[in-house]
């Protein structure tokens, strides 16, 4: 997280001013200082002095925190994957975009956020596109009856049509949508459907949020 919000900063300040640049230098930490130096000689003579054929050492005890840590997260994630993977349907559901980009179990580090720059508004929207929970028609009338909110978009040149996540995507002409895909198979089959989704989501900033009634906005 601290290499994120570092990445984030610094992303900020570089847009500021075409100028701004950050270099890079290696700088060895002991080189040159007399007490280090003198700790090194020692230990290379040590190392050409030594036996060859010295007795077996023992396994080292495994007691640090981040050795704990890590078996933990090593056999967290690996159950997490085995009841994935044990029954995909039940555990991404069924409406869930099936594509290998977007089902890599990561408990740090995760896609969107690594794609997306950690832009919290921007993320959610991916996520409820990906796993069609996105706020359109066919969520609200399946999750959210008793609001009584639309269902059918009327923003598009034409009849009404239900709304739904394919319907946002392809065939509403009321978003701006750069590429030619047709349906979600379509997209799905393209070479990088995360950046095509990403281009959407930014060109229309409303699109697939709470506040995207399909109706327009209510009187």
């Amino acid at each position: 997280m601290a290499a994120l919000c570092t990445c984030r900063i610094l992303r900020d300040w570089f847009e500021r001013n075409p100028a701004y640049h950050l270099h890079i230098h290696y700088c060895p930490s002991h080189s040159g200082i007399e007490e280090n130096e003198a700790v090194d000689a020692d230990v290379c003579a040590l190392t050409t002095t030594l036996p060859y054929a010295l007795p077996p050492m023992p396994p080292p005890i495994q007691t640090s925190y981040s050795y704990a840590k890590s078996a933990i997260t090593e056999r967290a994630v690996g159950e997490w994957e085995e009841m994935a993977v044990a029954d995909p349907k039940r555990y991404f559901g069924h409406a869930y975009f099936r594509h290998p980009a977007f089902r890599q179990l990561r408990h740090t580090r995760p896609i969107p956020l690594k794609r997306l720059g950690g832009r919290p508004v921007l993320v959610a929207r991916f996520v409820r596109c990906v796993t069609n929970h996105a706020p359109t028609g066919w969520y609200r009338d399946r999750f959210r009856t008793q609001l009584r909110e639309p269902t059918l978009c009327t923003l598009h040149n034409g009849p009404p049509a239900y709304h739904t996540c394919e319907h946002v995507l392809f065939d509403c002409d009321h978003y701006t949508c750069k590429y030619r895909h047709s349906s979600i198979e379509d997209l799905l089959g393209s070479l990088d459907p995360f950046y095509d989704i990403l281009e959407f989501l930014k060109d229309n900033p409303m699109a697939l949020s709470f506040e995207d009634l399909p109706g327009g906005a209510p009187d």
